[in-house]
Order: C-alpha cells, then sequence, then structure tokens
C-alpha cells in the first residue's frame, strides 16, 4: 500500500534585470564584448546600478538621541535599468504632473509611425519631430473639432508628451504616448471646451506634418523624396492615432502613473522575466494584436543590448511640455481651472516604506524612538569608509560580496527556518539577515523581487505564513 504525500510548493526567485547583469561575471564580458558600440551613458546607468544601496554609494547616518544608537542608509542609484528607483521616480512624477493638470477634461492619445520608419525615428536627432509634428497635428485637431464658433479660432491647449522607443517585445517602436486637454484658452483667456475630437480624421494631418518635416532634415536628393513619397502612397489614410482614452483631474494620477512608467523604467517589468540559466532569458508579452501572451527565449546578451539600447542620450528630454503647460503657458491658467495653489506632496523612501511594509525604519530599535540625521556622507569624502579604516562607530558589515541571488537565498533559508507554526515573523527574519552581513533597507528591497508560491505576507501581524 502506497502512501500519498502533499508535495511541499517551494519558493522562486524572480529574475531581477540585476541578476541577469551581475551574475556569471556577465557584465564584465558583455563590456568585453561590445567595446567598440557601447556609449558611455550606457555603462555609467549601468555602474550606477551595480552600487545602489550599497555604502560604495554614499550614505545618511542616523542616530538616536535617547539611546544614541546608529543607522546607515545608504543611497539608491536613480539609474535607468533599475526598477526599484524607477518605480519611485515615476510615482513622484506622476504626483508632479497630476498637480500640474488643469481641473479640465483630458484625453490620452497615442501618436504612431509605420515599422518603416521606426529605425530613422530612433535617431535622437530625428525624435524631436515626432514632438513637433503631435504638437500641431493636436492644436489643429482642437481648433477644428470647436463646433460652437463658425470661426475656427486658435485655441492654446495643453500638451505633455512621452516617446517611447519600444513595443511590449522591446522591439524599436517609437511612438509618442500624450496628455491633451479636451479644448484650450483663447485670446481673451476664455476656456472654450472641445468634447469630441475626431481623431480617425486627423491621421492624414499627423502623416502630413510627420513627413513633411522628416523630409526638410533628410539629405536633398532623389532617394529622398521617393521614400516620402512612397509613405504618402502607401498609406493613403494616414498613420494610426489613438485617443479614445477620456479622463477627469481625479483620474489623472493614474494617468500619468501609466505614461510615466516610460520616463524611468527599463523597457521590460522584471515581473514577465520567466527564467534565466545563465545563458539564455527567457519573458514574455502580450501582443497588441491577438491579447496572447507569447513567449520568447533570447541570448543573454542580445537580451541586455536590447534594454541598453533604449537608454535615451545623456539630456535627451524624453518628455516635452507644450502650451498651457510649458513654462511660459502659466500666464494662461486661471484660479478656477488649476490646482497650483495646493501643496505638492512628494513620499520620501520613509513614507513608501511604511506604506509598503507598515514598518517604521527610522524608529530605534532598542527605544522606539525616532532618529535624527547626523550625518551625510558622499562617495570620495574623507569620512567614506573603505576596508582598512577603523571606525568609532562602525557601519553594518558590508553585503557588497554577495550576489542578489545569493543574498535571497539566506533570505528564504531564513524564512523556512524561522517558521513556527503560523509563520516567520518578518522582523525576525531581518534581524538575522542583518547579523549576517545584509543591510535592513536591502532585504526589504529584495523582498519585492521574492515570489512567494505557497506563502503570504500579512503586514498586520509582520508574518509570512504558510498556505498549506
Amino acid at each position: 500500500m502506497s502512501t500519498k504525500t502533499k508535495a511541499r510548493k517551494s519558493v522562486t526567485i524572480t529574475v531581477t534585470i540585476a541578476l541577469i547583469l551581475f551574475s556569471c561575471n556577465t557584465w564584465d564580458d558583455y563590456k568585453i564584448k561590445y567595446r567598440d558600440s557601447l556609449r558611455q551613458v550606457e555603462i555609467e546607468n549601468v555602474e550606477r546600478m551595480r552600487l545602489c544601496r550599497t555604502p560604495q554609494n554614499g550614505y545618511r547616518v542616523y542616530q538616536c538621541p535617547k539611546c544614541g544608537s546608529k543607522k546607515y542608509v545608504p543611497f539608491t542609484c536613480k539609474s535607468r535599468l533599475c526598477t526599484s528607483c524607477g518605480t519611485k521616480a515615476a510615482n513622484e512624477w506622476a504626483e508632479k504632473i497630476n498637480h500640474k493638470l488643469l481641473k479640465v477634461p483630458h484625453r490620452h492619445v497615442v501618436f504612431t509611425i509605420p515599422e518603416t520608419l521606426r529605425e530613422i525615428f530612433m535617431d535622437p536627432d530625428y525624435q524631436k519631430i515626432l514632438f513637433q509634428a503631435s504638437k500641431v497635428t493636436m492644436e489643429d485637431m482642437i481648433k477644428f473639432s470647436n463646433k460652437e464658433s463658425k470661426k475656427k479660432i486658435k485655441l492654446k491647449i495643453g500638451m505633455i508628451g512621452v516617446l517611447q522607443t519600444y513595443g511590449a517585445d522591446m522591439k524599436k517602436n517609437p511612438h509618442v504616448h500624450s496628455i491633451v486637454t479636451e479644448g484650450g484658452f483663447d485670446r481673451n483667456k476664455n476656456w472654450i471646451h472641445v468634447e469630441f475630437i475626431p481623431y480617425k480624421g486627423w491621421r492624414k494631418k499627423w502623416q502630413y506634418e510627420l513627413l513633411t518635416r522628416l523630409k526638410k532634415e533628410m539629405p536633398r536628393c532623389r532617394e529622398t523624396n521617393n521614400f516620402i513619397n512612397h509613405h504618402f502612397t502607401k498609406y493613403p489614410n494616414g498613420f494610426v492615432i489613438y485617443g479614445k482614452r477620456r479622463f477627469n483631474k481625479r483620474e489623472g494620477w493614474s494617468m500619468a502613473r501609466y505614461i510615466g512608467k516610460y520616463v524611468k523604467h527599463p523597457p521590460i517589468a522584471e515581473s514577465r522575466i520567466i527564467a534565466y540559466d545563465e545563458k539564455q532569458v527567457i519573458f514574455w508579452y502580450k501582443d497588441t494584436k491577438t491579447k496572447k501572451k507569447i513567449t520568447v527565449t533570447m541570448d543573454k546578451f542580445e537580451f541586455i543590448q536590447i534594454i541598453l539600447s533604449h537608454i535615451p542620450k545623456k539630456n535627451f528630454k524624453i518628455v516635452r511640455y507644450f502650451g498651457i503647460y510649458s513654462r511660459r503657458g502659466y500666464k494662461h491658467r486661471q484660479t478656477e481651472f488649476s490646482d497650483e495653489e495646493s501643496k505638492l506632496i512628494i513620499r520620501s523612501w520613509r513614507d513608501e516604506i511604511r506604506r509598503v511594509f507598515q514598518y517604521d525604519p527610522l524608529l530605534c530599535p532598542n527605544c522606539n524612538t525616532e532618529m535624527e540625521l547626523v550625518e551625510i556622507c558622499y562617495e570620495g569624502s574623507e569620512n567614506y569608509p573603505t576596508d582598512d579604516e577603523t571606525f568609532s562607530c562602525k557601519p553594518p558589515p558590508s553585503n557588497r560580496n554577495l550576489s542578489q541571488q545569493e543574498r535571497m537565498q539566506l533570505i528564504i533559508a531564513l524564512i523556512r527556518k524561522n517558521q513556527n507554526g503560523g509563520g516567520a515573523n518578518i522582523e525576525v527574519v531581518i534581524s538575522e539577515a542583518t547579523d549576517r552581513g545584509i543591510y535592513r533597507e536591502q532585504i526589504l528591497n529584495d523582498i519585492q523581487h521574492l515570489e512567494f508560491k505557497g506563502y503570504i505576507y500579512e503586514p498586520k501581524t509582520g508574518e509570512i505564513k504558510s498556505t498549506f
């Protein structure tokens, strides 16, 4: 007689971009293999990401005024490849944009281009044309959609454009996401609302504005004329514009957050990376036409090359503000439409940790007193710690010798070790991981990258409980 045993579900590790880059010496090998094509901005973003939340990147020192205990909080990297920093940056950007939006209806409009033009518009020198053409097209769409006036008048609209250079499959696909006001101010600064915008009818306008500007920038020759004429002939209905999504001020943060992920985030969410075997990366994306999930297997160097190619060149602005939302547009804003008198609130790293983990990182673990900032140490300063130096109050041991995968495996082992009946207390896990050389903030960051299959984290009780 055979005895059936219930299989215990395993804990899996989310494959991160940092794990792909820095495990098995992948990044150093990539730099050698692609040294002739690597851009300096790509190297800077990856190297910053390597030092994210490590003392080598600088840190703040907090001290308890009651018992004198110190806490060292390393700086983040703010790299375009770091999803943790990107999430915070996208949230802050969304707060700023939502604060800036007028209390009028808006439209989310996407300006796309054919596949045959994508390679050309990957060049930053041509990408400004996308912004210029979309702005003029949108102004005319609003102007000629005003049915209240028999005479078409020019309105001062508000428009925020964000350039995205990739699609869901990470392939080259430059297009512009824009937040546009439904209407604008006339010369007398009166607000004129335009409810219906026939964006389908303005595809030819978008095509004309884009191609004529592109023709002026390209070399003057017969090949250029034939190339431009071909795109007028091949697409008689114009280039596609999507503009169905309409939203009000109260939905402004959600819309800005949706668009803001293109500002700082890498071109793929880490949740879409299925596996990595030190040679190949497997990820999935949803096809926009069929709505089906498609799985892609890619060489690790090709994967890295693609995500690096979408990092914009230094000082290039992928966000542009036009009309009312430009720096000079404040003259047209009116009190009844604006929230600028209200206070803009940006959450700090402390607020984010409290929101996610229901844990205050600046409360002294010994006496529960709020700690105070006493020192800021920047990289290269005289107080910056080195291996040979001795400090009166030494920081916790560095985890720089542990890879992300090793840290996560250690954390998982501690969770399993401390499971007592109902679950493992997260404070106990953090305390033991800290004793083994991992910074507290690094532990919390790593926990966010763990997918617990068969485990549930309950913030109210502070436990990670088993579901079986």
